[in-house]
């Protein structure tokens, strides 16, 4: 197995700084309107589930992508939206991925914990040019931060304050000790005999986190407070931001097919398992943990 480091892939800056602040203006417009008033604040009748009894979705979550869908297409002449929400109500609408410029919204990350009063949720948004992410968003709205990333890096600005980079420096060292690494974890996705393999494996992990949320996750894996995310399949509305979130950080990200033991290039409309290395150096030695 090697690195697979996205050096060939497409990358198109279209995003300036407006577009960038009037994202953020919006996400926090967006919190404050519709998500932190349903905060600790939610009815019986305002909480529903999806594909589980612990896949929720709230009226925080539908109002909220109602207004970012229609303001996101109104800043870019053309463009789509592809939200979780409408996906899950109508199947068929996450098929214009390839579109010219699609934005990807998933307006709480994290429904769970928003719904059981935990902080860890987030707004996340991004946006892709011919089906390749090239800029996203994440906004959590408990503490007024954004994070802002692109291949080229990570910014982040707090309560309005201008965004500045993140500093980061190169944490891990390749060979490494996967052993000793900070790492989020999900096997939901994967076949039975699959998971139950590689949950052996990850039982033996002395740091492993729950977070509940892509997006929390990816900002934990920009500030280098995580090493490493394993999902078991993709979605447009997670993987678009955690994918530039680990690469604008210096990471690699790529897809695992766990049965042959091989991987290929992260591609936002492969439902496959994916993993995110925080240090690209390390991303051979975590994937051989995984699949070995």
């Amino acid at each position: 197995m090697t690195l697979r480091n996205h050096e060939n892939q497409k990358f198109i800056m279209i995003v300036d700084e407006e577009i960038r602040d009037k994202v953020r203006g919006l996400l926090q417009e967006a919190s404050t309107k519709y998500i932190l008033p349903f905060y600790k604040n939610l009815s019986a009748d305002q909480i529903d589930t999806k594909s589980s009894a612990d896949d929720f979705v709230t009226v925080a979550d539908r109002q909220s992508e109602v207004f970012l869908s229609k303001k996101l297409m109104a800043l870019i002449k053309g463009s789509t939206v592809i939200g979780e929400e409408a996906c899950s109500d109508d199947k068929d609408n996450s098929s214009g991925l390839r579109n010219k410029r699609v934005w990807t919204v998933d307006p709480i990350d994290g429904t769970k914990n928003f719904v059981n009063g935990n902080e860890r949720f987030c707004s996340m948004v991004a946006l892709l040019e011919d089906g390749k992410p090239q800029a996203s968003w994440i906004f959590i709205p408990t503490e007024g931060k954004c994070y802002y990333a692109d291949v080229t890096s990570v910014q982040l600005g707090h309560d309005g304050s201008a965004f500045k980079p993140l500093e980061i420096s190169p944490k891990i060292k390749a060979p490494a000790n996967v052993m000793d690494f900070t790492c989020s974890v999900s096997l939901r996705y994967l076949d039975l005999d699959i998971k139950t393999l590689i949950k052996r494996k990850v039982a033996h992990l002395k740091n492993r986190v729950f977070i509940g949320s892509a997006g929390i996750e990816a900002t934990m894996l920009a500030e280098q407070q995580i090493d490493f995310i394993f999902h078991s399949t993709t979605t447009a509305w997670d993987h678009a931001p955690v994918d530039l979130f680990c690469r604008g950080s210096g990471g690699n990200s790529a897809h695992i097919n766990l049965s042959e033991g091989s991987y290929s290039d992260f591609n936002i409309e492969q439902k496959a398992p994916v993993l995110f290395v925080q240090n690209k150096d390390a991303w051979d030695e975590v994937a051989r943990f995984i699949t070995g």
